[in-house]
């Protein structure tokens, strides 16, 4: 709908872009608003458009559309060669997201472009958080968007891209067409009519907060600095260490490392009441980042940090009449519900932060990142609120007599404490332990 009512431009930057039902017709959604004379610009990392090419050129073409390519990929067929070849210039990604309409309203957040991220699919769903906004906080995403646009990191499509036959555009517009028009995707519009937000939406109805508020975001050339910490990431170890009573951190890959652990450490010696939420073992997307954060949970629960992690997709609650869980879907090798990938960090209940970054080393070290600090008790509650309930429905972990890990199921009618991480198998936890004595915590 945001794409809809844009009038001048529409700037665009995303990390990932899927080849799929949502992917599909949102750039269909940019070529019609470039068919009215809208200026698009779009900016992709070159590490998350899987099967685009084709398609990515092809929206190049058009008069009114430019398409970038941040850390470009040289080798397009097979891509993955290039990690052989220029794996440290390639480990370092914009992992930044907004889209912003005419200067005038802007989304940001961790939200990707994909079905997983908007629910048009049934299965292996994303818990995400995006934010929107107007007033001066626009112009500043602009100036963003400008300075990676720019870059000399950001690079025209027409030099990364082969070019496309006229045989191969339409068959690409057919099948564009074809998604567009199948019962899937008419299905996918319906709930999305569905929902209070269109209506809000379409009626001008959608109530705002106002609020102070500031753009953090790191410069591009961040991808050139060898393992510097800077922008975001330099403002937030420096603003995390001052709440006076209450630090929240919610991210769907959290990596806490050797010196946050004594940061963290530090504040509850203070009487600071320190949460985390983040994904299990079952949960997450991405089984590796679990390795560099395992390993910390039990100092983290002996310096008095509260853990919660999302369970299982399938791993369903215990109640007075049925005591047998299903397995996780890890382990039968499909993820049938919903992945925490939101990142907010709240302080005091006064002041958050909305974005990209999560609370590991890639994103203060490797990706560029960009998100929105703001000051508001009103949105700082919500999201605290928000937090509680995500807690209910969680695993919450502790530590047992002998001070080894433990879960109980917040779901549950009689929560019992389990020694053995759900979602895991012998094998999996061991292989955890062993990966876990590499030096991969950097790269994570």
């Amino acid at each position: 709908m945001l794409i809809r009512s844009a009038n001048r431009t529409l700037d665009v930057q995303y990390y990932i872009w899927h080849d799929d039902l949502s992917g599909s017709l949102m750039l269909d959604e940019l070529e019609a608003a470039a068919n009215r004379g809208v200026r698009v610009r779009l900016l992709l990392d070159d590490n998350g458009i899987a099967q685009l090419d084709g398609r990515l050129a092809t929206l190049d073409l058009h008069a009114h559309v430019e398409v970038r390519l941040y850390n470009s990929f040289h080798i397009r067929k097979p891509k993955a060669l290039n990690w052989l070849f220029d794996f440290n210039r390639l480990k370092r990604r914009m992992h930044s997201k907004s889209l912003t309409v005419d200067n005038h309203i802007t989304i940001v957040g961790g939200r990707n472009i994909g079905d997983e991220y908007f629910g048009a699919r049934r299965d292996g769903l994303f818990a995400d958080l995006d934010l929107l906004a107007a007033g001066p906080i626009v112009p500043q995403v602009s100036q963003a968007f400008d300075r990676y646009w720019t870059s000399g990191e950001a690079h025209p499509a027409n030099r990364v891209f082969s070019s496309v036959s006229s045989k191969a555009r339409q068959t690409l517009a057919s099948r564009a067409a074809a998604i567009a028009q199948s019962e899937q995707a008419e299905s996918y519009r319906e709930a999305i009519r569905a929902l209070p937000l269109f209506d809000d939406m379409s009626d001008g109805a959608m109530a705002l907060v106002w609020a102070v508020a500031r753009l953090i975001a790191d410069d591009p050339v961040k991808v050139r600095k060898q393992g510097e910490q800077t922008g975001l990431a330099e403002f937030l170890a420096e603003e995390l260490r001052h709440p006076k009573s209450e630090l929240t951190l919610i991210s769907g890959y959290f990596v806490p490392t050797c010196a946050a652990c004594n940061e963290l450490a530090a504040l509850t010696r203070r009487g600071i009441k320190v949460r985390v939420l983040t994904n299990s073992y079952a949960a997450t997307d991405v089984g590796l980042v679990h390795v560099g954060y395992a390993p910390y949970r039990q100092r983290l629960l002996k310096a008095g940090i509260e853990l919660f992690e999302m369970p299982g997709p399938d791993d369903k609650p215990k109640t007075a009449s049925k005591f047998i869980r299903s397995g996780s879907a890890r382990l039968h090798g499909a993820q049938a519900g919903r992945s925490l990938h939101a990142k907010a960090f709240i302080v005091d209940r006064n002041w958050l932060y909305v974005g990209s970054a999560n609370f590991d080393p890639r994103s203060a070290h490797l990706n560029t990142e960009l998100g929105v600090v703001i000051e508001s008790r009103i949105l700082a509650g919500e999201m605290s609120r928000s937090f509680d309930e995500f807690t209910h429905n969680s695993y919450r972990l502790g530590l047992d007599s002998s001070g080894r890990v433990q879960w109980m199921d917040e779901r549950d009618d009689m929560p019992q404490p389990n020694r053995v991480e759900p979602g895991t198998s012998l094998f999996s936890r061991n292989l955890i332990r062993l990966l876990s004595c590499l030096p991969l915590e950097r790269l994570l």
